[in-house]
C-alpha cells in the first residue's frame, strides 16, 4: 500500500512537471517582450530595456520577479541576435536549446528525465522517434508547417520531397521505423528531400497534407501530393519515389528519333543530354538530377539492353554494361562532355550537367534565362557584361547567329565569368527591345544587326550601350575586333555606359498557352479532389452523403409546403385583370397602343382597377413621328402586365388636359394653352388610386431653367401677340429630342423617386 501511494505521488509530480515544461515551451518569446513578430531590432532592444528595469529582482519585490527577469533575458538573447531570431522563427529554437542537438524538439524531456533517472528506471516511450538519448535520423529530418510552406513546397518544382508522419505510442510506426530511417538516408544520397513530423504535435501540418492516420508517407512534387499505399518496404518506397517524377521531361531515344531529339535546340533553347543505362527503369539518381535541370537541359534515355538504339551506341562507342551520360550543344556531331561509370552518382550527374547547362550561344528566351545569364553586380570594378545580338525569329538571320556563335567560342573572353554572349528574338521580346531602343524601331538591315552590351546593376536597373559597328558576317573580323576592344575597356576601367533603363520582364517563350494552362489547372484540381476522395475512409463518406441527402430532402420538403401554401392563398384571392379596350388600337414596333379618347377613357383611366396608363400627348402633325419614338423607348417595359401604353391628341382633348392641370394647381385658371408647347409631354395615370406622374419634354425643361417661368414652359399661359419668348420656344423645340430623358423618368417611377400628383377626381372627357 505504501509503495502504491509513493508511485502515485511520483506520477502526479511527473505529470505536473511535464505540463509545466510544455507551457513554458509554448510561451512565445515575442509575447514575453510584448512585441510583434514584425518588430525591428531597435524595437526589441527598447522593449528589453523597459521590461528589464521593471522586473529586475533588485527593484521589484514580486515573488515571480526573478523567474520573469530570467525569461526576459532569454527572450532578448534569442531575438536580439538576427541569426538566432531567424533560427527561432523557422525551427522554434531558443538560446537555451539551440546548441543542444541531442535534445528532442517536441518537448518530451520530462519523460526521459523521469524514466531514465539515476535510480535505475530505464523505459523508452519514443515510438517512431528514435531510441535512447541520441538524436535519431528521423529527428534530424523533423519539419514544421512553416518549413513545409516556405521551403519544401516552393522547392518541389525542382526537388521532390518524401514526408513521413508518425506519433508516439504507435506500434506500426515503431515496426517500420528502421525501414524509414534507411530510406531517408538513401534519399539524401540521391539528392531528394526527406522529412518527418509528429502528427500529434504538428496537427496543422497533418491537416495541410490531409493525413488522418499514422504512419503515413506522402510525396510532394510540383506542389502535387501523392500518398504511398501498401506495405512499407525499401523496394516499395523506391518505386514510389521513382513514379513521383512526371514522364514528360525526358524522351526515350531510338535510332529513328535521335536526330530529331538532338536538332531540337533552336526551339526550346536547351542543351541535350542522353543517359545510357543497362537498367530497364531509370535510376532515381538520374531522375532527380534531370528533374532539377529540366528548365535548362532536354534529357533522353537509352536502355542499352535493347537494340532500338544500336546505331546510336555504336556511333558514340557506348559500353552496354556501364552507365554513360553524353552532353550536346549546337554541335550535334560529337558530345561536348561525357562521363561513364559502372554506376554514376548524383554528384557526377550534377557536376557534368552544371558545367554544360547552357548552349554555346544561348537565347534570352525567358526572365529566368536572363537572370541566370546576366546576373546582378553593383560594383563597377566587378561588373558582369552580357553581349546580346538582336535577330529575327526566322531563318534569315541564321548566318548572323552562326557567325556570332563561332566568334564567342573562339574569343579569349569566353572563359571569363564576367562576359556572356547571347542573342534575342526581336519579334518575340518586343517589350524588352522597345525598352532598349526608347520605344523606337531598331534599324537593323539584312546585313547589319544590332549588338547591345548590358550591365545589370540591380534587379530593376540596367545600363547598356550599342556596338557602333553592329554585326555583319562580311565584316566579322572588324566587328569582333571592335567588340573585344570595347569589352576589355569596360572590364578594366571605370568607363561609363551611356544608357540606363528599367528592364521589363522577358516573355516566357517556353510557357504554355492559355487554354493549356487552364486544362492543366483543372487537371491539378481533379487530382487533388481524387486524392482527397481516395484517402477519406468509408465511414466519413457515408456520413457526408447521408447529411447531404437529409439537407436536400428537408429543403425540398419545405419548398413543396411553401408552394402548396402559395397555391391555396392564390386560389382564395379573386384574380383581378386589367380590362383592355376592344377598339381604337394602334400598332407601333410590335407594341399595342391605344388612343386615349372619350370611348376608351373609362376603361383606361376613370374606371380602371390597377396599373398605370402611360400616355404621350401629340397633335395631328406630330402623331406618327412621336408615337413611333415613344413605342421604341417604352418597348422594354411592355413585359410588365400592369402597364398600358396610349397616346392622346390634344386638338380634341385640350379641355380635358386643361381641367386636369387646374385640378392640380389650386385657384389657377388656364384660359389659354399653347398646344405646340405641350407636345411630347407624357402622363402616367393611375385611375384607381387617383394620382399621376408628368414628364415634361426636354426642350420645355431647358426653357424652364432659362426663363424661370413654369406656366409658360409647359404651355399653361399663352401670349396674345407674337413675342421674342415664343421664338425662343420654337428654337428649343425639336421633335428628335423631346423624349431624350423618358427612359430615366420611367426608371424613376419604378424606384419611387418621382413625386406623385394626386387629384380628388378625374375630369370628364367628352367627344
Amino acid at each position: 500500500m505504501h509503495v502504491d501511494f509513493l508511485n502515485l505521488c511520483c506520477l502526479l509530480l511527473f505529470i505536473n512537471s511535464y505540463f509545466t515544461a510544455l507551457s513554458l515551451a509554448d510561451e512565445s518569446l515575442y509575447n514575453i517582450l510584448g512585441i510583434k513578430k514584425t518588430a525591428t531590432q531597435k524595437d526589441i532592444k527598447r522593449a528589453y530595456k523597459k521590461l528589464a528595469k521593471e522586473w529586475h529582482p533588485d527593484k521589484n519585490d514580486d515573488p515571480e520577479a526573478t523567474d520573469r527577469f530570467t525569461k526576459i533575458a532569454e527572450a532578448y538573447e534569442t531575438l536580439g541576435d538576427p541569426e538566432k531570431r531567424s533560427e527561432y522563427d523557422n525551427f522554434g529554437y531558443t538560446s537555451s536549446n539551440a546548441r543542444q542537438p541531442n535534445r528532442r524538439q517536441h518537448g518530451f524531456d520530462p519523460f526521459d528525465s523521469f524514466f531514465n533517472g539515476p535510480n535505475g528506471f530505464h523505459f523508452n516511450f519514443n515510438f517512431g522517434g528514435g531510441s535512447g538519448g541520441a538524436e535519431s535520423i528521423i529527428d534530424k529530418h523533423t519539419i514544421n508547417l512553416r518549413q513545409y510552406e516556405t521551403t519544401i513546397l516552393p522547392n518541389s518544382y525542382r526537388k521532390p520531397c518524401v514526408i513521413y508522419a508518425y506519433t508516439d505510442f504507435c506500434f506500426n510506426c515503431m515496426r517500420i521505423e528502421g525501414i524509414v530511417e534507411k530510406f531517408l538516408t538513401e534519399l539524401k544520397g540521391v539528392g531528394v528531400c526527406g522529412a518527418a513530423f509528429h502528427a500529434g504535435r504538428a496537427g496543422n501540418l497533418a491537416a495541410q497534407l490531409r493525413i488522418s492516420q499514422v504512419p503515413s508517407i506522402v510525396g510532394v512534387i510540383g506542389e502535387r501530393i501523392s500518398y504511398y499505399r501498401g506495405p512499407v518496404s525499401i523496394h516499395g518506397l523506391r518505386d514510389f519515389i521513382r513514379h513521383l517524377f512526371p514522364s514528360n521531361f525526358f524522351t526515350k531515344i531510338a535510332d529513328s528519333t535521335v536526330h530529331q531529339f538532338l536538332d531540337g535546340w533552336p526551339v526550346d533553347n536547351k542543351v541535350r543530354a542522353i543517359y545510357f543505362s543497362p537498367r530497364e527503369e531509370m535510376s532515381v539518381r538520374f531522375l532527380a538530377s534531370a528533374f532539377y535541370y529540366k528548365d535548362n537541359v532536354a534529357f533522353g534515355f537509352v536502355n542499352t539492353k535493347l537494340d532500338t538504339a544500336g546505331a546510336v551506341m555504336s556511333k558514340y562507342n557506348i559500353n552496354r554494361n556501364r552507365e554513360t551520360l553524353l552532353m550536346f550543344n549546337e554541335e550535334t556531331v560529337s558530345p561536348v562532355a561525357s562521363i561513364s561509370m559502372q554506376q554514376l552518382t548524383r554528384a557526377s550527374f550534377d557536376e557534368v550537367i552544371e558545367g554544360n547547362k547552357y548552349l554555346a550561344l544561348p537565347r534570352l528566351s525567358s526572365q529566368k534565362f536572363f537572370e541566370e545569364l546576366c546576373p546582378e553586380e553593383y560594383k563597377v570594378k566587378n561588373r558582369r557584361l552580357c553581349v546580346v545580338l538582336f535577330t529575327k525569329k526566322g531563318k534569315e538571320h541564321d548566318g548572323h547567329r552562326d557567325g556570332f556563335r563561332k566568334y564567342s567560342q573562339r574569343s579569349r573572353l569566353t572563359d571569363s565569368t564576367r562576359v556572356q554572349f547571347a542573342y534575342v528574338y526581336e519579334d518575340t521580346q518586343q517589350d524588352f527591345v522597345k525598352a532598349l531602343s526608347k520605344g523606337k524601331q531598331l534599324q537593323s538591315g539584312e546585313q547589319k544587326l544590332k549588338v547591345a552590351i548590358l550591365w545589370r546593376m540591380e534587379k530593376y536597373q540596367m545600363k547598356y550601350e550599342w556596338l557602333e559597328t553592329g554585326w555583319e558576317p562580311e565584316k566579322e573580323k572588324q566587328c569582333g575586333t571592335m567588340l573585344e576592344k570595347r569589352l576589355n575597356l569596360l572590364l578594366t576601367t571605370d568607363t561609363v555606359m551611356p544608357y540606363k533603363v528599367t528592364p521589363p520582364q522577358l516573355f516566357n517563350e517556353h510557357g504554355l498557352g492559355l487554354l493549356t494552362r487552364i486544362g492543366y489547372k483543372f487537371l491539378h484540381w481533379g487530382e487533388k479532389l481524387w486524392s482527397y476522395v481516395a484517402y477519406v475512409d468509408s465511414t466519413t463518406w457515408v456520413t457526408t452523403i447521408l447529411s447531404l441527402v437529409f439537407v436536400f430532402g428537408m429543403g425540398y420538403f419545405v419548398h413543396k409546403l411553401a408552394s402548396l401554401e402559395e397555391i391555396q392563398v392564390q386560389s382564395s384571392v379573386p384574380q383581378k385583370t386589367r380590362p383592355r379596350p376592344s377598339s381604337r388600337t394602334y400598332d407601333a414596333k410590335n407594341l399595342n397602343m391605344y388612343e386615349l379618347d372619350y370611348r376608351t377613357y373609362a376603361e383606361l383611366v376613370s374606371e380602371a382597377d390597377t396599373g398605370l396608363t402611360i400616355t404621350i400627348l401629340v397633335d395631328k402633325e406630330t402623331k406618327d413621328r412621336l408615337v413611333k419614338q415613344f413605342a421604341k423607348i417604352v418597348h422594354p417595359y411592355s413585359r410588365y402586365s400592369a402597364l398600358t401604353f396610349a397616346f392622346l391628341q390634344l386638338e380634341y382633348n385640350i379641355t380635358w388636359y386643361r381641367t386636369l392641370l387646374e385640378e392640380t394647381l389650386d385657384d389657377v385658371k388656364l384660359d389659354k394653352i399653347n398646344i405646340k408647347n405641350c407636345i411630347g409631354t407624357v402622363l402616367a395615370l393611375n385611375g384607381y388610386r387617383k394620382y399621376y406622374y408628368i414628364y415634361s419634354a426636354k426642350r420645355a425643361r431647358q426653357f424652364i431653367r432659362a426663363r424661370n417661368n413654369v406656366s409658360e414652359a409647359l404651355g399653361l399661359h399663352d401670349l396674345d401677340e407674337k413675342s421674342d419668348e415664343e421664338d425662343d420656344i420654337k428654337d428649343y423645340f425639336f421633335l428628335d429630342e423631346v423624349l431624350d430623358g423618358l427612359t430615366i423618368w420611367m426608371d424613376k417611377i419604378f424606384d419611387g423617386s418621382i413625386k406623385r400628383i394626386r387629384i380628388t377626381k378625374w375630369p370628364e372627357m367628352t367627344g
